[in-house]
């Protein structure tokens, strides 16, 4: 194969960015790359070829470096996988009129700046969706309906065979139903009153009250300065105002030890976990002492969100991930003390039964997305908020701005955390819960087009000001304004 010629006017392509963690210079991806090559989003870089790369303005050569043969190898590398480009070949950023759609979803390249597609304009996610077989450890978490009764089963000595996160949304609407009605188990369900929770959600738990009299139901809340101050921290930390739903394990947890209750389950859809679950997988390679207990699996969930390690520049998806636990809890640790107590206690002693967190297996559960809607209406009377036509996140009422600041900050190249909503909607679309032309439509409701007006009511009540954020050259800044 002929060698590919070095670029006159050398510069990186789009979407690439050479960033520092730590000591260590790296060449991150900002995007989704085709199948085959997604997993190589980011490239460490000896000094030498990092400096060169640093130098880079699209107007002049690569300088010699024939004294240092690495640095040349590393950059002959970059300019073969099209990294390194000629400056009139970079790509152009697209547009909501130039964009690219996905054939199989409606994933496309203005809100997902970065990513590939295929000869056949098939997106790099569908390409993971069709080679992966969900075989890893979130798929094992998951449980079926034989899975759940035979948990239930566990003599614990508890009133409940399961306690249910419970918000007033779809999915954990669903999740109550199913468990409490469908299967006739014990269940307690634990709602977090955040303040930000819609008023369509708080009228569907009192409606699952009536229609469900052998659940128990329990409502814990947090002091609104308490709250308020770690959304403005959470803000200037990692350029987002969420909480939910890390802080529940956090208040309920505990609660769920008292009880000797066997099972936590939460309304996760498997469409939310599916770039964990599909394109980048943890769990694809089995430990040589086999893949880890549910006990295991249930310490590690919660440690991941309580024990945090420091925050790191978000230059890989789970490093985002990561960072976000980890400012929650530097704003909140006071509500993390019993939990922290629980996994000290669970470390020390290997034989302490733990209530294991689970996952229902929606793709297998719901058939499609209306006909659990259907089903919820019928049979607790639920409603979806007014006006809004995605049947994604149907508790929150700032969801809109998440997905905003999602977006602003991925396209500044800030995180490497792709915008959730579209990413969910689409594997909705290729799992079968949701007709592609539905999904189009309800692509209107995310708040990707402008500043939602939900945005400007919150900074008011946050106390946070124009001037505030143009001062600001934290994560709130590049959340929202342009790079």
């Amino acid at each position: 194969m002929p060698t590919q010629a070095t670029p006159a006017r050398p510069v990186l392509q789009y979407r690439w960015k050479l960033e520092k963690d730590g000591a260590d210079s790296i060449l991150v991806h900002y995007g989704l790359r085709n199948y085959g090559r997604h997993t190589q989003r980011a490239i460490k870089l000896e000094p030498a070829a990092a400096e060169m790369i640093r130098t880079l303005d699209g107007k002049r050569g690569i300088p010699d470096l024939s004294s240092d043969p690495g640095a040349r190898t590393a950059i002959e590398d970059l300019v073969s996988q099209g990294i390194l480009v000629d400056a009139p070949a970079r790509r152009k950023p697209a547009t909501p009129e130039t964009r690219q759609v996905c054939v199989k979803c409606v994933n496309d390249d203005y809100i997902l700046p970065g990513l590939e597609f295929d000869e056949r304009g098939v997106c790099a996610f569908c390409q993971c969706y069709e080679h992966s077989k969900g075989l890893n450890a979130l798929t094992a978490n998951a449980m079926t309906e034989e899975d759940l009764l035979d948990a239930a089963g566990r003599k614990t000595g508890s009133r409940f065979d399961a306690m249910v996160l419970f918000t007033g949304g779809k999915d954990s609407s669903f999740l109550l139903w199913y468990l409490g009605k469908k299967l006739g188990l014990r269940v307690l369900a634990a709602f977090w009153n955040m303040p930000y929770t819609s008023d369509s959600a708080r009228d569907n738990i009192r409606r699952a009250m009536k229609r469900l009299p052998n659940v128990e139901f329990i409502e814990r809340t947090v002091a609104w300065d308490v709250i308020k101050s770690a959304m403005c921290g959470q803000l200037h930390r990692v350029g987002m105002p969420c909480l939910c739903p890390t802080v529940a394990f956090a208040l309920f947890y505990p609660l769920a030890v008292q009880e000797k209750i066997p099972l936590i389950l939460a309304g996760i859809e498997e469409v939310q976990m599916a770039i964990m679950e599909y394109v980048f997988p943890k769990g694809a390679k089995t430990p040589a002492a086999g893949p880890p207990s549910p006990r295991q699996q249930t310490l590690s969930f919660l440690k991941y969100r309580a024990m945090p390690g420091p925050i790191r520049p978000p230059v890989a998806y789970d490093m985002e991930l990561a960072n976000y636990h980890a400012s929650i809890k530097e704003q909140l640790a006071p509500l993390y003390a019993p939990l922290d107590e629980i996994l000290r206690a669970a470390d020390a002693n290997p034989g302490m039964e733990i209530p294991l967190i689970k996952r229902l297996n929606t793709n297998k559960s719901y058939g499609n997305w209306q006909d659990v809607v259907t089903l919820l209406q019928r049979e607790l009377d639920w409603q979806m908020p007014p006006g809004q036509k995605s049947m994604l996140h149907t508790s929150c009422r700032i969801e809109q701005v998440k997905d905003y600041m999602q977006f602003m900050r991925f396209r500044n190249m800030r995180t490497a955390f792709f915008p959730q909503s579209i990413v969910e909607i689409s594997a909705s679309v290729h799992f079968g819960l949701l007709p592609r032309d539905q999904a189009l439509h309800q692509l209107d409701d995310l708040g990707y087009g402008k500043p939602p007006d939900v945005l400007f009511s919150m900074l008011a009540d946050l106390g946070i000001t124009d001037q505030d954020i143009d001062r600001s050259m934290d994560e709130l800044h590049w959340a929202l304004r342009e790079e």
